[in-house]
């Protein structure tokens, strides 16, 4: 039950160190415009790909199908976008990860493999119930 926050406390330690280590890299003011560049590319991206996803995604899970290739991305670019709203540097860098075309087929077959590993255990529920 404890894992949760320390994993919180580690990620956020992380976050700030990492954000402190390129505020002296490169000024303060160029990684805040760096960070709300980043919150613009969430945002955007978030519109193009946002809740629909997961609702196809959940309807695949209840009716035992696989989904198809365009759902997997769909959910894929949504978590990116959503990495890319949070402020830090590892968050940004996996959503930049996840967005890249060149890079996407690594988050798709994770959320295959999650997606697989739900419907051997029949659950219903991808993330959270309604």
């Amino acid at each position: 039950m404890i894992v949760p926050y320390i994993l919180l406390f580690v990620t956020t330690a992380v976050e700030i160190f990492s954000l402190t280590w390129l505020g002296t890299q490169i000024s303060v003011l160029n990684t805040v415009s760096l960070t709300m560049f980043t919150l613009l590319l969430g945002v955007i991206n978030g519109r193009s790909y946002g809740e629909e996803w997961y609702e196809k995604m959940q309807w695949h899970l209840k009716s035992g199908t696989l989904p198809s290739d365009d759902v997997v991305n769909g959910v894929v670019m949504s978590v990116g976008s959503k990495l890319l709203l949070m402020p830090g540097l590892v968050t940004d860098v996996l959503g930049f990860l996840i967005i890249l075309p060149q890079t996407r087929f690594i988050a798709k077959g994770i959320a295959l493999g999650l997606f697989k590993k739900k419907m051997s255990r029949q659950e219903q529920w991808f993330f959270f119930p309604n």
